[in-house]
C-alpha cells in the first residue's frame, strides 16, 4: 500500500535525521554500512525507518552511499535541512509561534515574505532589481521596497534558500527567477500579511 504524501515526508525527515545522529554517534569513519545502521535503528526501537530500509528497492545502497561521505558534509547538509524546515515551520499559521520560540530570530523577514509572495504571484515568476536600488521589476511594474536599507540582504536570504535563483541578462544584469521550493513555500505563509506596496 503506498505512503501518504505526509507520512512519506515525515519518514524522509525521521530518516535524515537519525543517519546524522548515526553518524555523530560513530564519529568520522566511511566504511559504515546500512547494516550497522539497521541494528542502531533496532537498539534504539526505530522499526519503522528499519522497515522502510529493509523493504524499500534501492534505499539500502543511498544509505550506504550516505554513510560513506565526509562525515562533516553531511552534518551540515543536515544543519541546512534542518535550518529550511524551521524557515517553513515559522512561516506556517499555527506553527510559527512554536518555531520562533525554539529558535528565537530564525526566519525571513516579512519584506523577503513580501518580495516572494510578489514573485510567486506574477505572471512570469521573475524579479529584477535594476541597479540594486529600492525599486522591484516585476511583470513591469514597480514595487518600492518597504525597508530599502535591508532590500539586498532579503533577496540574499531568499537565494541563499534557493527560494529564488539569481540569473544573469545577455547584458549582464542580475535578475531573478522563482523556484519551485519558493512556490511552495508561499502557499504555507499567511495570506493576509506581508505586502509590497505600489510605488
Amino acid at each position: 500500500m503506498p505512503v501518504d504524501p505526509i507520512s512519506a515526508t515525515n519518514l524522509a525527515a525521521t530518516l535524515a535525521q537519525l543517519i546524522g545522529l548515526f553518524r555523530q554517534e560513530r564519529g568520522a569513519r566511511k566504511d559504515l554500512t546500512h547494516r550497522e545502521f539497521i541494528e542502531w535503528l533496532e537498539y534504539h526501537r526505530h522499526e519503522e525507518i528499519k522497515n522502510l530500509i529493509t523493504h524499500t528497492y534501492h534505499l539500502q545502497s543511498q544509505v550506504d552511499d550516505l554513510l560513506r561521505q565526509d562525515h562533516a558534509e553531511i552534518l551540515s547538509r543536515l544543519n541546512q535541512v534542518n535550518a529550511i524546515v524551521v524557515e517553513i515551520l515559522s512561516r506556517v499559521e499555527g506553527l510559527s509561534e512554536v518555531a520562533t520560540t525554539i529558535v528565537p530570530g530564525v526566519g525571513l523577514s516579512d519584506q523577503a515574505i513580501g518580495i516572494l509572495k510578489l514573485v510567486a504571484n506574477s505572471h512570469e515568476g521573475e524579479l529584477f532589481n535594476p541597479g540594486q536600488t529600492e525599486q522591484l521589476v516585476v511583470d513591469a511594474e514597480f514595487y518600492s521596497a518597504e525597508d530599502p536599507k535591508f532590500l539586498q540582504d532579503d533577496i540574499t536570504a531568499l537565494v541563499v534558500r534557493n527560494f529564488l535563483l539569481a540569473l544573469y541578462t545577455e547584458n549582464g544584469e542580475v535578475y531573478y527567477k522563482l523556484t519551485r521550493r519558493g512556490a511552495k513555500l508561499i502557499k504555507l505563509v499567511n495570506p493576509e500579511t506581508n505586502k509590497i506596496d505600489p510605488a
